[in-house]
């Protein structure tokens, strides 16, 4: 019983932890919708 406790707390505890992680990052500063500006004398 208190194997199975463990278990699942632990994997709540790392459930949390990742949405917490995910949505700490905004999609700013998300590499892939990164799009810096072309310089005019590339245009």
């Amino acid at each position: 019983m208190l194997k199975n406790l463990r278990s699942y707390f632990l994997t709540s505890l790392a459930s949390l932890i990742t949405v917490v992680a995910f949505t700490g990052v905004s999609p700013q500063s998300m590499w892939i919708f990164y799009e810096p500006d072309i310089p005019e004398s590339l245009k």
